[in-house]
């Protein structure tokens, strides 16, 4: 039947992102090669090509997925009443932890999705735009719900907003220098503050940071 075609698809290409990712994580984007993964995936590279052109490909998929994850967590919770800063903090803590263990890999991420904003790469110019949009779906409800509470001004564009604010937290993943996670929130927490000011409704401010991340 289509739909268990379209079944075994799906799995065989998790299981290709899965197995490349893996790779990535120990040897770098650079030392893995197709056969190791079309070894490790249990798929020819015939077939490894034909669910993904491109090693960055692989590593974009299996980073979206993360994301998503992270994105139904952090609406389960804004629709359990959850505070939109506490479940922007709780984001941040996942994504910054996945920031600091694969910093090796966050290069390539941050270079496939800020190139899909404009550049013309002759590889491929738009390999990271889905990411891209997928990271934005995910900060972008914290804001409509921002909004929906009477924090930000009514016509604020939450898209745009989001799209800088995702831009913002992986050039201080590419050229922060940080030592650890700890420095990666007190980061990310400053540049949320510092885009946000100007899209906050009068007679409201950004709630204080959690205490657990000051010294």
């Amino acid at each position: 039947m289509k739909v268990d075609r379209e079944e075994q698809d799906q799995a065989r290409r998790d299981r290709i992102a899965r197995a490349a990712f893996e790779l990535f994580a120990r040897s770098g984007l650079e030392a893995t090669s197709a056969q190791d993964i079309a070894r490790a995936a249990f798929v020819s590279r015939t077939n490894l090509y034909r669910y993904f052109p491109s090693k960055i490909h692989m590593l974009l998929a299996h980073f979206e997925k993360a994301v998503q994850s992270s994105r139904e967590d952090a609406l389960q919770r804004l629709n359990a009443g959850a505070h939109p800063q506490q479940v922007w903090e709780n984001v941040s803590v996942r994504m910054a932890d996945l920031g600091v263990r694969y910093r090796h890999l966050v290069g390539a991420v941050g270079q496939a999705v800020l190139g899909a904003r404009g550049s013309t790469d002759t590889h491929d110019p738009h390999a990271g735009l889905k990411t891209a949009v997928t990271l934005a779906a995910l900060v972008e409800p914290v804001l409509v719900a921002m909004r929906h509470q009477g924090h930000l001004r009514p016509g604020v564009d939450t898209t745009m907003l989001s799209a800088l604010l995702v831009d913002a937290c992986l050039l201080a993943l590419l050229h922060g220098g940080h030592r650890d996670q700890r420095e990666v929130l007190r980061d990310w927490q400053d540049r949320f503050s510092l885009l946000l000011h100007g899209a906050l409704a009068p007679g409201h401010t950004l709630p204080l940071r959690d205490r657990d991340l000051n010294p």
